[in-house]
């Protein structure tokens, strides 16, 4: 009894870094909900982007397409 009672001061020690293990766990939920919004925020801009590139290289195809047909442009080009 003069060091106190072992029992309680484990159990102390237990809740303790449980409380601490919670805190942790929390922020961990925390980034991986703010993971998750960024990977789908980046997917969707990444699907934009690839429209994008997809509408450039038809832009770019069309008006390849137009020049080779000019007859004066075609001479210049050989």
């Amino acid at each position: 009894m003069v060091w106190g009672d072992l029992n309680t001061l484990l159990e102390e020690e237990r809740e303790s870094e449980l409380s601490i293990l919670r805190h942790s766990l929390g922020r961990l939920n925390s980034s991986q909900l703010a993971l998750k919004i960024e990977v789908k925020s980046l997917s969707s801009e990444n699907v934009k982007l690839r429209q994008r590139i997809y509408t450039l290289e038809t832009n770019l195809s069309d008006l390849i397409k137009k020049l080779s047909e000019n007859k004066k442009i075609k001479k210049l080009i050989e």
